[in-house]
């Protein structure tokens, strides 16, 4: 087991053991003279604090954009970084993102160009170039003064980047450092990174008081918002047992510390309105970092994942030193931040089923903003019809009440009947039934009510044809 963070920035190997492991990424290289990294927001909102994470993936770095202010120190452990600094060559011959952004003048006032320099770096590694992966690259980078049009022209005509003979020797290094344990500690606080399971759950038996992060988008707005400092922290980052996504016929299980990006990427195909709900999780620098663990962890009324877990009848495994048991995504939360977890235990994986045959899933998420935005309300159906009759319906919804819940009463409104509007209509006064919304800045109780019956309208003249097209409307 290893003491000091070993990681290697800007093609420099560097070593800590000075440093307190609650640290952000970010304040530490501004400290350290990297002062192309800024600091906007500090909540991963707004790109200026984005840097290139290299995680070794065989013989390569798997290079993904990251919000540095929501990064624990610790998290650059084994891995490769690269910030605006790192980018030119040895010989000062600018990369050829650099070279695309002035070429195109994507740069005025220059805050926020170093972190979409970082972006468009890792979209340089990766094949795609088509308008939504553009997009998707860009949507966590806010820029006030340029526009996105020369921005976009310079990500329209970067070569893909390949990995160089260092790089794979380099791969190779970090590859064994993250193999092994971290247990790093400064000022009396500590940061444990287990590789194991059993270690994991260990330590959590032996210390329920610490913070378990996987992504740390979360925990990471409780120090640089709420001023909050953990005398411990639990990272499942590198569990190998949390860490697996695995395919199989009928659907999905995620482990617990899979980051959204991956999980997005497994859900394209086979549920693409998930897909599309997933999209709209944060922005890229978030999915790379959050994951179905942590969003059920916090237990929010408002989180992205549980209603479309609970309308596709997902089941969540617990895993405790003595063994494990598995629970209805449904049931997970039981009150406000409130979940099932037992003090030793860790959600350990979710089982996703994909839509049954003739079944359809619909999600929505109604936010100020199409990108990059917390939910006033969201709801997840899973629907089949025949011969006109709704012969299966599942509802749930996020922002409705105190935690994501199933709409039982709305369900056997619509079971049997009719898919009509006018049946729709008349399953509204079952619907005041299931959700009781609360007032706060993102909307009134009244403005959620409303919501929630409109999303079932829209469902309705979604699934709808007319000659044989279906009524689709864009997701806002």
């Amino acid at each position: 087991m290893r003491n000091t963070i070993t990681t290697h920035i800007n093609g420099r190997d560097i070593t800590l053991s000075d440093v307190p492991p609650d640290r952000m990424a970010l304040d530490w290289m501004r400290a350290e003279g990297l002062t192309s990294v800024k600091e906007g927001c500090g909540e991963g909102d707004c790109g200026a604090c984005t840097i290139a994470l290299g995680i070794p993936a065989g013989d390569h770095l798997e290079w993904r954009a990251v919000a540095s202010c929501l990064l624990f120190l610790p998290m650059l452990d084994g891995r490769a970084v690269l910030s605006a600094e790192g980018l030119a060559s040895p010989a000062g011959t600018p990369h050829p993102v650099q070279q695309a952004m002035a070429e195109r003048s994507g740069t005025q006032c220059g805050f926020c160009s170093p972190g979409i320099t970082m972006s468009l770096f890792a979209l340089s590694r990766r094949t795609e170039r088509d308008e939504e992966s553009v997009l998707d690259a860009l949507a966590g980078n806010l820029c006030r003064c340029t526009g996105y049009r020369p921005i976009l022209e310079a990500a329209g005509t970067l070569p893909l980047s390949v990995p160089t003979e260092s790089e794979t020797a380099l791969a190779g290094r970090l590859a064994g450092l993250s193999a092994t344990p971290l247990f790093y500690s400064y000022g009396g606080r500590s940061y444990y990174a287990p590789t194991d399971l059993a270690e994991a759950l260990a330590y959590r038996a032996a210390h329920p008081e610490a913070w378990v992060i996987a992504g740390g988008t979360d925990m990471g707005l409780a120090i640089t918002k709420r001023d909050q400092h953990p005398d411990s922290v639990l990272s499942l980052a590198r569990v190998g047992e949390l860490t697996r996504l695995t395919r199989h016929a009928g659907g999905l299980t995620i482990g617990a510390a899979v980051p959204y990006t991956d999980i997005l990427a497994a859900v394209r195909d086979r549920n693409p309105a998930l897909a599309r709900l997933l999209r709209r999780v944060g922005a890229t620098q978030i999915r790379n970092q959050g994951t179905f663990g942590g969003n059920l962890g916090t237990a929010s009324p408002i989180g992205d994942s549980l209603p479309a877990l609970i309308a596709l009848g997902a089941t969540i495994d617990l895993v405790a030193p003595d063994g494990v048991r598995s629970v209805a995504a449904e049931t997970f939360v039981t009150g406000y931040r409130q979940t099932r977890l037992a003090p030793d235990e860790l959600v350990g994986a979710v089982h996703l089923p994909d839509p049954p045959p003739g079944a359809r899933f619909y999600a929505y998420k109604i936010a100020k903003r199409q990108d990059q935005d917390i939910s006033t309300l969201s709801a997840s159906f899973l629907i089949s019809v025949e011969n006109g009759m709704v012969t299966g319906f599942t509802a749930a919804f996020g922002g409705a009440a105190d935690r994501p819940i199933r709409a039982r009463s709305l369900e056997k409104a619509l079971m049997g009947r009719p898919w009509t509007l006018d049946s729709i209509r008349e399953a509204g006064a079952a619907l005041a039934d299931d959700i009781s919304p609360r007032s706060d800045v993102r909307g009134s109780a009244r403005y959620r009510t409303e919501l929630a019956s409109g999303l079932l309208a829209r469902l309705w003249h979604e699934t709808r044809t007319a000659g044989g097209i279906p009524a689709t409307l864009d997701m806002v």
